[in-house]
């Protein structure tokens, strides 16, 4: 009895996942065990074979991914921005309260507007600490540090899940935090969690980290908060009180660029980590694409009114950077470890 017309159509179509030389030499013989294999009537290929075949294709496909993507120094990279990231986001918040936008204003102000604005308001400060919203997503950023710090991973992902979940249900309620600084936040989250799953010791990551990436990360929180600033004057409260034209952004932009410049100078001088520098630089890829983003567009910014084409624009890349991470992390996995001098194999 033949087997249903659409059986083999679909296993060719998963053994299609394979690299063109292995389907060339093995792939008839696969197809004739996957048929063999088949119970009577079955019309599609299986969801758990399905899973086994592509798993197999994949991670075949994945060995062939150059040696420089699956070195310890990109295992360590991950490792290390695991840590590195959630203290990164703590710092930037600090800066964001301790560092804030102070709104000038003019001359002449309505005394209702006043009650509303107070006579020195700001954007940021001191008064995001009464915001239960900010004081939430603070908190959540301390724990996900003090699990990865501890080296619990698996619940450091589970608290990064819930932070991301949090952030997308209360988006609507914490507009007066800067959307750079959101985007920073999740950027820093999509990344760590990929970090997280890619490395095969997180706590080794506590291990690596020195003075010098604590330098680095200051520098470039800094730089954050001076970008953040120039945001921040063209903010509704900005447009409403301030008078006209705008505050000069020029400012903030020259400390912002003098302030990377030189987190990246120092990253040169002290040879860090240039996977972990990657990892760094496209955590702040969405950051640098809001601030470019004319303000006086529609929707005001690219969050502001998100459309399907905006929001993968902003995470696209930082997304396809967390899959290579996984993927090349689990493909190192399966590559055995190189023999040490003096063990059998080698010459």
């Amino acid at each position: 009895m033949s087997e249903p017309a659409g059986l083999e159509p679909g296993y060719r179509r998963l053994l299609a996942w394979y690299p063109a030389r292995f389907r060339s030499e093995q792939g008839e013989e696969m197809l004739a065990v996957l048929m063999a294999g088949a119970q009577p009537g079955q019309r599609r290929p299986g969801l758990v074979e399905s899973i086994d075949v592509l798993r197999s294709a994949v991670g075949m496909r994945l060995r062939s991914v150059p040696a420089g993507l699956r070195n310890r120094e990109w295992v360590d990279a991950l490792a290390l921005f695991s840590v590195a990231a959630p203290l990164f986001l703590l710092v930037a918040d600090v800066l964001e309260v301790v560092l804030p936008y102070r709104v000038p204003m003019r001359s002449r102000i309505s005394p209702f507007l006043l009650r509303f604005v107070g006579r020195h308001p700001e954007v940021g400060g001191l008064a995001l600490l009464r915001v239960h919203f900010f004081d939430i997503a603070v908190g959540c950023e301390v724990i996900i540090a003090v699990l990865i710090l501890l080296g619990l991973r698996w619940l450091a992902l589970a608290a990064i899940a819930g932070a991301v979940a949090y952030l997308a249900v209360a988006s609507q309620w914490i507009s007066w935090i800067p959307y750079p600084l959101q985007l920073l936040t999740a950027t820093a989250y999509i990344l760590t969690a990929a970090a997280l799953l890619g490395s095969a010791d997180p706590r080794r990551g506590r291990q690596l980290l020195t003075w010098r990436h604590g330098v680095v990360l200051l520098l470039a929180a800094a730089a954050a908060q001076a970008a953040t600033l120039m945001y921040d004057v063209t903010s509704p409260l900005a447009r409403i009180v301030s008078p006209r034209p705008l505050p000069d952004t020029f400012r903030y932009f020259v400390a912002s660029v003098v302030l990377a410049v030189a987190a990246l100078i120092v990253a040169v001088i002290v040879r860090m980590n240039r996977y972990f520098l990657l990892l760094l630089a496209v955590t702040f890829y969405p950051f640098v694409l809001q601030l470019a983003y004319p303000t006086s567009s529609s929707g005001d910014d690219l969050l502001g009114s998100p459309t399907p084409s905006h929001l993968t624009l902003l995470f696209l890349p930082p997304v396809l950077v967390a899959v290579v991470a996984v993927l090349t992390s689990i493909a190192r996995r399966g590559v055995p470890p190189p023999s040490e001098p003096g063990q059998p194999g080698v010459a």
